[in-house]
């Protein structure tokens, strides 16, 4: 678990008159608000361009990683690519304020909230844009996010390629069907301490669309996942299935080469330790310092 501190503790380590600051999890906006609350720029202006410009070009036409120039003032800020294929224009900037953000009007961070209300996005040229009018609310306590990860187990992988419309038309009970040989066969002896599902990329590998396909796809992507208490088992349990999801019968199958193809050999792939997210949550703090403490070093 780890907490996500804020442009506070940015701020306080470059009081210390550093070179280089090293820190663990935090806010992506706090790297480039922390100077400007240091130099006493409008908070929410400042905070509205740190949002874009953690993402580099990406608020551009077409988006990409290179390097973005932000030029801020008291009303608001510029913004120009370095990249001389790239726009930073109304529309593009705009539209990256809405990255990764709950809410189309606030971006939240542990000091408050930029309001995006009133914000104006006007051309420049071609390739700038000025933006204007965010403002900015104190959060009315000091509140720190907390993420975390829980260890599930061990992961392993089948990946697979199918081409045959009648396996892809009743791939989910082609997909029950297989699960329970599998468990037969691995908990003769053991308890089902495992967890295998499938996704077939192409049809609902992404999400589970609650409308039906007009058209089944010429072929579609299987991945076998597999999740157990130890790696052995894991591989155990997936290896058994590539070789049943293989050759498992049903109606209209024409042949019984082989269901699947597959991209690599061998197509299972252990992956070790496997993890969710299990915590996301906001503790209210007295005293953030205390929690992220400076420490300066001298390299010689």
């Amino acid at each position: 678990m780890v907490g996500q501190l804020g442009l506070e503790a940015f701020r306080r380590a470059l009081e210390r008159d550093v070179d280089v600051v090293v820190l663990g999890r935090a806010c992506d906006t706090g790297i480039f608000a922390s100077i400007p609350a240091m130099l006493d720029f409008a908070p929410g202006i400042s905070m509205h361009m740190a949002k874009i410009i953690e993402c580099a070009s990406l608020c551009c036409v077409p988006g990409g990683r290179d390097s973005i120039l932000g030029i801020l003032d008291d009303e608001g800020f510029e913004l120009e690519s370095m990249a001389p294929n790239r726009a930073a224009t109304p529309s593009s900037v705009a539209a990256h304020s809405l990255y990764e953000q709950a809410d189309c009007y606030e971006i939240r961070e542990p000091s408050g909230c930029a309001d995006l209300r009133h914000v104006t996005y006007r051309a420049l040229d071609a390739r700038r844009t000025r933006v204007e009018g965010a403002t900015f609310r104190s959060a009315p306590r000091s509140t720190l996010k907390l993420e975390g990860a829980l260890k599930i187990g061990y992961r392993a992988l089948l990946l697979a390629g199918a081409a045959d419309p009648q396996f892809i038309t009743r791939h989910m009970e082609i997909f029950t069907a297989v699960s329970r040989v599998v468990r037969e066969l691995v908990c003769e002896d053991a308890i089902e301490d495992y967890r295998l599902g499938f996704r077939l990329y192409g049809v609902d590998g992404v999400a589970a669309w609650a409308e039906p396909l007009a058209h089944m796809p010429r072929e579609a992507f299987v991945m076998g996942e597999c999740i157990a208490p130890t790696a052995e088992r894991a591989e155990e349990v997936i290896r058994t299935t590539k070789q049943y999801l293989l050759h498992h019968g049903y109606e209209g199958r024409l042949s019984t080469a082989g269901n699947l193809a597959f991209p690599l050999t061998p197509p299972e792939v252990m992956l070790g330790e496997a993890y969710r997210f299990n915590i996301f949550h906001l503790m209210d703090v007295d005293d953030m310092a205390r929690l992220f403490p400076v420490e300066v070093e001298t390299m010689t």
